[in-house]
């Protein structure tokens, strides 16, 4: 199985090159790894680049600068097109030295065809996560919560494998800057016919853990970083309930709710003056 792997990066050599050493010590290498480099300075970027080319088979790409999710579909594009499967990381994420070559037997175990129409996903473990995450849904307001019953809902983002099938076909919605688009891309490969099966033995380690690179710049007591995923969780609403799994009733429900309690947790952090920007950056208006 020909495994590729899509890092974004942004303003972390260390951090990549970490990365990097632990994908290309796995007991299954990947096919090739494409680093996509959303870095604004050009030191960082000579950095970045010095370090992709201690890796054979890794591409370096400067990034858009429009985000993470345009960032990982610059990388997605520069895949190779024989690969089997895609695997989306982010420059802080280490994976477990058997995470390849436990997904390849797990997929082996699928009954033949289905594993064509199989998204497998892990734990994203960090320093506060217990052992074991579990499988994941989406609740009816957009959060993400723990899911017992059945197949998985949404992917644990970087401990998935996707099909490069479904992704020369789906890619990640650009319209989302930042924040729980892995949510909408899972729901676009429910509403496609794919299932996601979860498998507690794939683990990866997220190394800085609410550790973001976005500026942090506040409005009232709301960082930057809170703004784009409550836009997000918008957004992803609003299509959720009107194009994916359209429900006219859901969607006034999802919007009435939705403002309701984005007001009244904005007064309560005294950021009532986040709601413009939340609005603009949630790109509603274009769905």
């Amino acid at each position: 199985m020909k495994i590729t792997a899509c890092i974004t990066t942004m303003n972390r050599p260390q951090e990549l090159d970490e990365c990097l050493k632990g994908l290309w010590s796995s007991a299954y290498l990947p096919y090739a790894v494409v680093v996509s480099d959303n870095s604004t300075d050009p030191e960082v970027q000579r950095s970045n680049q010095e370090v992709v080319q201690r890796y054979a088979q890794t591409v370096y790409l400067e990034g858009p600068h429009t985000g993470v999710t345009a960032n990982r579909n610059n990388a997605l594009h520069a895949a190779p097109q024989d690969s089997d499967r895609i695997i989306f990381l982010a420059d802080d994420i280490q994976v477990s030295p058997n995470f390849f070559e436990r997904a390849v037997q797990c997929y082996q175990n699928l009954p033949p065809g289905l594993d064509e129409k199989t998204i497998l996903t892990g734990d994203n473990r960090n320093e506060f996560s217990p052992p074991d995450i579990g499988p994941l849904g989406v609740n009816f307001r957009g959060y993400f919560c723990p899911w017992k019953p059945g197949i998985p809902q949404v992917v644990n983002l970087y401990a998935s494998l996707f099909p490069k099938k479904f992704l020369d076909q789906e890619e990640w919605d650009e319209q989302i800057f930042l924040g729980q688009e892995d949510i909408e891309l899972s729901l676009r490969a429910l509403r496609c016919g794919y299932q996601i099966i979860y498998e507690p033995t794939l683990k990866v380690f997220d190394t800085r853990f609410q550790k973001t690179t976005l500026p942090s710049a506040e409005q009232g007591k709301m960082q930057s970083y809170e703004i784009y995923v409550a836009a997000s969780r918008l957004y992803i609403g609003i299509k959720r309930y009107k194009h994916l799994f359209p429900d006219p009733i859901k969607l006034l429900i999802f919007r009435v709710v939705y403002y309701l309690h984005m007001t009244l947790y904005l007064l309560r952090r005294k950021s009532l003056q986040s709601w413009p920007d939340i609005i603009k950056i949630s790109n509603v208006n274009r769905l």
